[in-house]
């Protein structure tokens, strides 16, 4: 008991804990009659698509945030568009003839409504977390909370099950914050065992995946010795699950209500070599734009303060670094590669770079993603969709999914936009009480792929992804312009 004891009060001092309480309010930075609003727009045809990219690409310019992406006629796009551009984007959306509404009103409101009132009666945060009357530590689902808590709920972890999770730091941010990982896996130091790799928060206002990797990493613990196919999945594999890839971002997300800081996207990087002897210089770098996998050619920048800025060079940036150096280091041990992003419902295979362009095994990925999307929609009814994310949503290259399966030649990879979907108005401002089904529902997806890997490794076919590319078209014949691996 003193020893326990002792370790609390450690690691209290080591991880001070931010008190959820209200955040920041700036409304009176903004025009309380002219909010933030998001758009919502209807291409209707290829040549109304066109002009949604057209805007898209001078987002820059006219100040504009893109929630969704022009991808596809029929498919809708979403804009968040500041008080003074009201009256010209509607300009601009009538003389394209384009079909719109107005999904939210005043973004800002939304925030302080959905995510900065902590609930009456919640009591203390690290306090219910660490009550052990239960099977295992407490998080909180009905609530938004900061990296420090996220840290403190491994370490919780790592406390009450010593035999099977240890916390590791596998880099540091811009910012010098930890890049903070579990392992979970019985024995934890046993050699070449193989191992699943699940990471969420890369882009900083996607703040229900890193909850939903907060959950994946309870359902192991607490389920551990009683649930038969949880007690395999630890003792026959090491899980490595990373909550928080980018915490800068999400902790600069978190520091204002003003739409414009919770909706960063990016992470922190001063980007001062980019931006000498330019007139304006913003800070930020597209992490997941920053993987070496077709770097720079589709559905990114190279100007910073786009949304989508790639970085001056492949693995500019230290958390995408820290990333690629723990998967190259453990690629014969890991089986699979799993990325959460918001939002969309979408269960994404490689690649994501073109269009009608996929890995070899692209059938065995593809299908097993379908059995996934199956699974989840059996939870709540929340349907998925299943493809490339080039063709499923538009073009995108550099990102982390698609460096894993072709460099670092992982076999099952996928990347998955959570809740919600495309008709909902929400977009990443999702209602807190969805985490939970968000976490229950996606597990039940994650849980068929990783039955798959244990089902390869006991039939004994354990080989890793060759890094080949073909067009779903032609399935027998390797694409002339095969990816190499790296």
């Amino acid at each position: 008991m003193v020893q326990s004891g002792l370790l609390l009060f450690v690691l209290a001092v080591a991880l001070p804990v931010a008190r959820p309480g209200p955040m920041p309010n700036d409304s009176e930075k903004n025009f309380l009659n002219n909010p933030y609003r998001v758009y919502r727009i209807y291409p209707n045809s290829s040549q109304e698509l066109d002009s949604c990219i057209e805007l898209w690409k001078s987002a820059t310019k006219y100040h504009l945030n893109f929630w969704k992406d022009p991808s596809r006629v029929g498919v809708a796009v979403d804009v968040m568009v500041p008080p003074k551009m009201h009256i010209q984007f509607e300009d601009m959306l009538t003389e394209r003839k384009l079909d719109y509404i107005v999904t939210i009103k005043d973004v800002q409101k939304l925030i302080e409504e959905r995510e900065r009132h902590r609930p009456a009666g919640a009591g203390s945060f690290d306090e219910k977390m660490r009550d052990e009357s239960g099977s295992g530590p407490f998080y909180d689902y009905t609530h938004y909370y900061p990296y420090e808590h996220m840290r403190l709920f491994m370490r919780e972890i790592e406390r009450q099950h010593p035999d099977i999770a240890k916390v590791y730091t596998i880099g540091f941010t811009h910012e010098n914050r930890p890049i903070e990982m579990i392992k979970i896996g019985s024995p934890l130091t046993k050699k070449g065992k193989k191992s699943i790799w699940i990471d969420a928060g890369i882009h900083a206002r996607e703040w229900p995946s890193s909850t939903t990797a907060i959950y994946f990493m309870q359902q192991l613990v607490s389920k551990y010795g009683t649930d038969p196919l949880i007690t395999q999945y630890v003792q026959e594999l090491n899980w490595y699950i990373v909550p928080l890839l980018n915490p800068d971002g999400h902790e600069y997300s978190r520091s204002s209500t003003d739409p414009e800081v919770r909706m960063w996207r990016k992470n922190r990087a001063p980007n001062k070599a980019a931006c000498r002897n330019r007139a304006k210089c913003c800070m930020g770098v597209d992490l997941n734009r920053n993987f070496d996998f077709h770097w720079g050619e589709t559905g990114a920048s190279t100007e910073p303060c786009e949304e989508i800025y790639q970085g001056t060079s492949v693995f500019s940036e230290p958390e995408a670094k820290a990333m690629r150096d723990f998967i190259l280091s453990h690629r014969n041990d890991i089986q699979a590669v799993i990325t959460m992003h918001t939002y969309s419902q979408i269960w994404i295979h490689p690649y994501g770079h073109r269009r009608n362009n996929y890995p070899q095994d692209v059938d065995e990925l593809h299908d097993t993603g379908l059995k996934a999307a199956a699974a989840l929609e059996k939870v709540y009814g929340t349907k998925y969709k299943v493809g490339s994310g080039a063709d499923t949503l538009y073009p995108a290259s550099g990102g982390s999914d698609d460096w894993s399966k072709s460099n670092a030649g992982i076999k099952f990879v996928y990347l998955l936009e959570l809740r919600p979907e495309d008709s909902v108005i929400d977009g990443f401002i999702l209602e807190p009480r969805f985490l939970l089904p968000t976490g229950r529902e996606t597990w039940e997806g994650v849980k068929v792929v990783v039955n798959e890997v244990l089902r390869r490794l006991n039939s004994g076919n354990n080989k890793q992804s060759q890094p080949f590319s073909r067009s779903r078209t032609n399935r027998n014949k390797r694409n002339v312009n095969a990816l190499s691996e790296e």
